[in-house]
């Protein structure tokens, strides 16, 4: 069995023991069907940024930025619904413009002029954010407001902003995360641009020495990140049917942890995205779980911030383990590029 599988099954492991922990401890409400798809629904804006955040991470890279990139481009669109008469859709496409902006912003930062990417992106969420407040939407009083995103037009947020609403059992967002899942899984396993993903991320000398453009390659990984951030603001402000300043705030954590429970190496290389999609799942159903318990908000983040220090640990060891049955094979460590993509770093 490839690692990669392995680790998958690991995942859903995972996931398996938390429903059947919370389903012991809070009784069949948790594993009731209009729960699990509430579940799927919080997993879902997760999910569609953690595409691009998957990406960034398999380069080696990071993105702090993304709940920064969701707000400012939230405020932008609440900026054209009340002071302009422009139609809903042209609203939704100057937010994803912010949104490929900013990620564009920060790709140029990381990948031409080479500042690290913690760094980069620290300083950019930091702007963005205070950006979002600068540009927020005021009262007659200066105070700031939020926005109400109500019917307009019928096109797209007609009614009770269908965005934000269902499609049989599920709601629209979850569908999209689905089609944000399959393609995004596609370009990174069928696509040459894939491949240089995983190239870079193994190993920056080996990608440059085989013509891989390292900068050109960050740059695309981030304004992935910058698109999926603004189709998930899009689809949050649908759910609250209006628009704040503190959308996305405090956000830049799920992703990335969706991530790693789902096997995405900090290290660069490895995972995809359908095991970032079962993090975020994980991470839904472990935030479900914990509110039905009434658990208090901080220890929820104290139980959030263990379990991916000891799901970085698990695979910090997981790698040692399986470097050192590869080496008593004979064969060596198999480079993690080649576990993934089957090509050689």
């Amino acid at each position: 069995m490839k690692q990669a599988t392995l680790r998958r099954l690991i995942s859903i492991g995972m996931l398996l023991v938390l429903v059947v922990l919370f389903t012991i401890l809070s009784g069949m409400s948790f594993l009731n069907s209009t729960n699990l798809i509430n579940i799927l629904r919080d997993a879902s804006v997760v999910a569609i940024v953690g595409v691009g955040v998957t990406y960034v991470i398999i380069t080696s890279g990071i993105d702090l930025s993304t709940g920064a990139i969701m707000a400012v481009v939230g405020m932008v669109m609440a900026n054209v619904y009340a002071y302009t008469l422009w139609p809903i859709p042209v609203m939704l496409l100057i937010g994803v413009a912010v949104g490929l902006v900013c990620g564009l912003v920060n790709g140029f930062i990381v990948g031409k002029l080479h500042v690290p990417e913690f760094i980069a992106t620290l300083a950019t969420m930091s702007i963005y954010r205070s950006f979002t407040y600068i540009i927020a939407v005021r009262d007659a009083n200066g105070v700031i407001q939020s926005q109400p995103m109500v019917v307009r037009d019928f096109t797209v947020f007609g009614g009770a902003m269908w965005l934000g609403g269902v499609i049989g059992p599920f709601y629209i967002v979850t569908s999209a995360a689905l089609v944000f899942i399959i393609v995004g899984q596609i370009v990174l396993k069928l696509t040459h641009f894939g491949t240089n993903l995983y190239s870079v991320g193994a190993s920056k000398k080996a990608a440059t020495l085989s013509g891989i453009s390292i900068s050109k390659t960050q740059i695309i990984a981030y304004v992935v990140v910058g698109l999926c951030a603004a189709v998930g603001s899009i689809f949050t402000i649908a759910r609250l049917q209006s628009a704040t300043t503190s959308i996305g705030l405090g956000f830049e954590f799920d992703p990335i942890a969706a991530a790693v429970i789902g096997g995405v190496s900090l290290a660069g290389g490895s995972g995809d995205v359908i095991g970032m999609a079962i993090g975020a799942i994980f991470m839904a159903a472990l935030d479900n779980g914990v509110l039905k318990l009434g658990v208090n908000t901080a220890v929820q983040y104290i139980i959030k911030g263990a379990v991916i220090i000891a799901v970085v640990i698990f695979d910090a060891v997981y790698k040692k383990v399986m470097d050192k049955r590869a080496k008593a094979r004979g064969a060596g460590a198999v480079p993690a590029v080649e576990t993934e993509k089957g090509v050689a770093a």
